[in-house]
């Protein structure tokens, strides 16, 4: 049962019904070209108009829709909003907000609504809140930002304004389950793939185990084959990028520069051999992992953010059962701080409610960090030489023994509820 409604009390406004002592101040600030720029109505706005607002005020219910006045404790309306049950769609509201422009830039529209949001979702009837926003008007789009919208879909021409224009909007959502997610410190979670989901380093590691086995004995003595090889992929990591095809490739080269025509061409067929093999191997998956992002993903937008080739990672994450966890895919070049701040603009999410979970200190958690983001280091028993991280890199951050333990530290970890 919904209950009547009553004044919304937040920290330094009270939103309650319009009244007709309200409306010249309403024709005041309505009629204000800036007010009205990207709004439904024309300037001046009128007696006539005001007074349909008074009379269209909130009655008993919030969810059955209507005006709501925003007030300071004293009394002075600083603006209005309304809300609106979406026809057909039982489950649904609108809100639209306009501040006065002299309280512009206090933070009384994200107050305001999230204390109508709180409002509607203390109910039962109510589990989305939509909001639709002149594409153009930059400052109402980061205002929903903040409180937690998400933007679905970019309107074209989507209305007419009074001079005839056609207006391109933005359409906003917030559901219920965004809304649970705006009280912890992170919305998005995002996963490494590689050593954090599936088993991966081992394969190389007996792959290069392999190389060193059958190049050895055609080499000088002296020669550090391991070290040879993991010299030829640091250097060339910005022509082939990361990954079995990247490795393969160093493999040879390395293969060919240090034992020259000594090296069989059944050596050179065995290494060939290894790469394919690594890439037909099936993904095994560590344990607890599918448990993991079913429970994560109940609170927290799921992202998978992945480097390497990227024939092979898609098709490691298409075998792999988990795609459906996602909503979002990333198989990237490189993990730099550039890299993941293009991701999260993409995404919409600000850096200090994203939060980064992987094996790698050097690729997953400190260009995280360097943005203000979150980060949790799940280690593996092995880690690939060129994934180092300097002892002196200055951050401190989460570390977990297992997969398995990130949902209860997201629960209960002061950094990850930002207490």
């Amino acid at each position: 049962m919904e209950q009547m409604f009553s004044a919304i009390r937040t920290e330094r406004l009270i939103l309650d019904r319009l009244s007709a002592g309200d409306v010249d101040r309403l024709v005041a600030y309505k009629s204000d070209p800036d007010v009205a720029l990207h709004q439904a109505w024309a300037a001046p706005f009128t007696e006539v108009s005001a007074n349909r607002l008074v009379a269209a005020t909130v009655a008993d219910r919030l969810d059955q829709g209507g005006q709501l006045a925003l007030r300071t404790p004293d009394g002075v309306l600083v603006g209005d909003m309304h809300v609106s049950p979406v026809k057909d769609v039982a489950h649904t509201v609108e809100l639209g907000i306009t501040i006065a422009p002299q309280y512009h830039g206090r933070g009384f529209g994200s107050e305001a609504i999230r204390g109508v949001v709180n409002a509607l979702f203390d109910g039962e009837s109510v589990h989305k809140v939509i909001a639709y926003i002149a594409a153009a008007n930059a400052p109402s789009l980061r205002l929903f930002d903040r409180v937690g919208f998400r933007r679905e879909g970019h309107l074209r021409d989507s209305y007419r304004a009074r001079d005839g224009r056609l207006i391109d909007e933005v359409l906003v959502g917030l559901t219920r389950a965004d809304w649970a997610r705006t009280h912890m410190q992170f919305d998005v979670i995002a996963f490494d793939a590689d050593d954090t989901l599936w088993h991966s380093e081992d394969s190389f590691f007996a792959a290069e185990q392999t190389f060193v086995d059958l190049v050895t004995p055609y080499v000088d003595d002296g020669i550090d084959v391991k070290a040879a090889l993991t010299a030829t992929e640091h250097r060339n990591l910005h022509i082939t990028g990361y990954g079995v095809k990247a490795f393969g490739l160093s493999m040879l080269e390395t293969a060919a520069a240090i034992a020259g025509d000594r090296l069989p061409v059944q050596v050179i067929t065995q290494l060939g051999d290894v790469v394919k093999q690594m890439l037909l191997e099936p993904v095994r998956l560590l344990p607890d992992v599918a448990g993991v992002l079913e429970q994560v993903g109940r609170t927290h937008r799921l992202v998978l953010i992945t480097k390497g080739d990227l024939i092979h990672q898609t098709a490691k994450v298409n075998t792999s059962g988990l795609a459906h966890h996602f909503e979002h895919v990333e198989i990237v070049m490189e993990k730099d701080a550039a890299v993941y701040a293009r991701i999260m603009h993409t995404l919409g999410v600000l850096p200090h409610r994203f939060c980064m979970v992987g094996n790698s200190v050097r690729s997953d958690i400190l260009p995280v960090l360097s943005l203000g983001g979150g980060a949790v280091h799940v280690p593996y028993p092995l880690l690939w030489d060129l994934e180092h991280a300097p002892h002196d890199h200055g951050h401190t951050f989460a570390e977990l023994e297992t997969l398995a333990q990130l949902p209860a530290w997201l629960r209960e970890s002061t950094t990850a509820r930002g207490a």
